[in-house]
């Protein structure tokens, strides 16, 4: 069985490590990790952001809601995966394209972009992962653009 949970606080994390690890088998791997939503220092967030076809945007939702982002999880420190609600988009500025906002974004944690280099293509490329992307509604077509962009923390 694989858990994750994040737990803030050194103190709130000690305490339900203690109380936890009673419940669990000699078997259970606990890992703590620091921080809130932060990177490690120095580290980046790959912002991935889909303009995906309108017209099979509903068929995409249902899927990924299952597998695509089981697996993600499972491979990648993924601090979010968002899907258009409907509301929407305010836009101010100059005018967007005829594609108009993003409909899917999904954030993964990296300590270095040379991880992210290595790792991305590794998780990306294995056979299950193959067959899970195989159910994508209209095949890598209906990707219409997908924008990938690397932030880091400012606080």
């Amino acid at each position: 069985m694989k858990l994750r949970t994040r737990i803030t606080g050194l103190a709130t994390a000690a305490g339900a490590l203690t109380a936890f690890s009673a419940c669990l088998g000699e078997s259970t791997r606990i890992e703590l990790a620091t921080g809130d939503a932060e990177a490690e220092p120095g580290g980046i967030y790959e912002v991935r952001t889909y303009h995906f076809d309108p017209a099979r945007f509903e068929e995409y939702a249902e899927v990924a809601r299952g597998e695509y982002i089981r697996y993600l999880r499972e491979h990648l420190d993924i601090a979010g995966f968002w899907i258009d609600s409907g509301i929407p988009a305010e836009v101010r500025g100059a005018e967007q394209d005829e594609l108009g906002p993003g409909n899917v974004t999904w954030v993964i944690r990296w300590a270095s972009k040379a991880e992210r280099d290595e790792r991305l293509p590794q998780v990306l490329g294995t056979p299950e992962w193959g067959e899970i992307f195989a159910e994508v509604p209209g095949g890598g077509a209906s990707y219409l653009r997908i924008e990938v962009r690397f932030m880091e923390a400012l606080d």
